[in-house]
């Protein structure tokens, strides 16, 4: 029961959110950001269930997937959006403090997830501690992707616009 809450609430907070893909500098930015997270999200916990690392004992579409589907491609995609948007124009320094500001609370959720309801569940030699630092690695590792967006990607996007204006 709780975790069929759990499932419907993250959809609804899905689609609610779905207003700040479109924060500035664009969208053009954020949308594809948003689905590469997801896809980036959906291989590592792939590789996790497939290993034996963890299990999904309740999951959206169970039939279909063997992963938390919208755990990946909504919570984690738009939390590592608002963690992008919030250090779009920071330096290493607050790159590192704001990924404690989100991966903290995307850790805890997993720990309340795992002790708490059946959505998660830790198995073999995995637990929270590399749960929290697979969290962690996966944050900085789309920032990263970010960082090369917005200085290769986006330049050239922002070249084409301008010539599509002219021409």
């Amino acid at each position: 029961m709780l975790e069929r809450f759990v499932i419907r609430f993250a959809i609804v907070f899905g689609i609610l959110a779905i207003p700040t893909l479109f924060r500035k500098p664009s969208w053009k930015l954020w949308v594809p950001y948003f689905l590469l997270n997801g896809v980036l999200n959906h291989l590592f916990d792939a590789i996790l269930v497939k290993t034996g690392k963890l299990k999904y004992p309740v999951r959206f579409l169970p039939r279909k997937f063997k992963i938390n589907f919208v755990y990946d491609y909504i919570i984690c995609a738009f939390l590592s959006v608002w963690y992008g948007q919030a250090t779009y124009n920071s330096r290493l320094p607050g790159i590192v403090g704001k990924l404690l500001l989100f991966g903290l609370p995307q850790s805890t959720y997993e720990i309340w997830g795992e002790r708490k309801t059946k959505l998660l569940k830790f198995q073999g030699n995995w637990d929270w501690v590399h749960s929290a630092f697979a969290v962690f690695i996966v944050k900085i590792l789309t920032r990263s992707i970010l960082e090369v967006i917005k200085r290769v990607v986006l330049p050239k996007i922002d070249e084409n616009v301008a010539g599509d204006e002219r021409g």
